[in-house]
């Protein structure tokens, strides 16, 4: 298993499209970091705690980035029929997928402290330390986005489980993309609409299932920044997606017929 985790990842550290990628979300946080720091020079002063303060409402990026990782460890091996190497190799389907899965999540937690190392340094080098009243603090600032982080993480890692299972349970790069994405990004609104529109029990339940989606659950940690009951919560919401989307894709592929 430590073998085939450390061939994923020398494949991987050997793809141009890893560098690239990283090297695109630095260029876009360094945009986005000199807006703050061309805004001061010409009008109002947005201090450091102001920048980084924002990056609680870019939490869905996060599961972007999933989707990013996953297709750079998976490289299309449906489509270019590799998959099936590894299988008839000996190896175990299930070393399979757990060492893909493990070698996109190292590449996602990797791609979260590098980006976060760079921007937050970025800011704390262009903008000033203190600001106008209305800002938060350099110190308020950290400790918020820490708590989002801590929240984050766990939900991001049930993702990143779901990115994995997609690709697993789907012959297409592009299917097992909108797969997902329907499954993070929209299948809790729909539930949450139908349980709307229910009445009775069922619908409350199904309103009550919505609520613990991945992508939920991190929008609603920037309103209750210190709660730590709710950083509980969002850990076991992820330990559950990563349980629950492992399982079926670990079901579905020892099921799947490899072509």
């Amino acid at each position: 298993m430590l073998n085939y985790i450390r061939a994923e990842i020398y494949k991987l550290l050997h793809r141009p499209y890893t560098y690239i990628t990283l090297g695109i979300m630095l260029v876009l946080e360094g945009l986005y970091a000199s807006m703050f720091a061309f805004h001061n020079s010409h009008s109002l002063v947005t201090p450091f705690g102001g920048a980084v303060a924002t990056l609680v409402e870019m939490g869905s990026i996060g599961f972007c980035i999933c989707l990013i990782t996953g297709d750079i460890v998976f490289a299309a091996q449906y489509k270019n029929s590799t998959l099936k190497n590894e299988v008839s190799f000996g190896l175990s389907r299930t070393q399979i997928y757990l060492g893909k899965l493990l070698a996109q999540t190292l590449l996602s937690l990797a791609y979260l402290v590098v980006m976060m190392a760079f921007f937050i340094g970025l800011c704390a080098v262009c903008l000033p330390m203190n600001g106008p009243a209305g800002f938060y603090s350099s110190q308020d600032a950290l400790i918020i986005v820490g708590y989002f982080l801590a929240a984050g993480i766990p939900l991001w890692i049930g993702g990143q489980a779901a990115v994995c299972m997609c690709q697993f349970l789907v012959n297409g790069e592009m299917a097992s993309s909108f797969l997902y994405v329907g499954v993070v990004f929209v299948l809790d609104t729909t539930l949450e609409v139908a349980g709307l529109l229910s009445q009775g029990w069922f619908g409350n339940v199904l309103v009550k299932i919505s609520g613990y989606f991945p992508n939920t659950m991190l929008n609603n940690a920037k309103s209750v920044v210190g709660d730590l009951v709710y950083l509980g919560q969002a850990w076991l919401v992820g330990a559950f997606w990563l349980a629950a989307c492992t399982a079926v894709g670990l079901y579905a592929f020892h099921k799947k017929e490899i072509k």
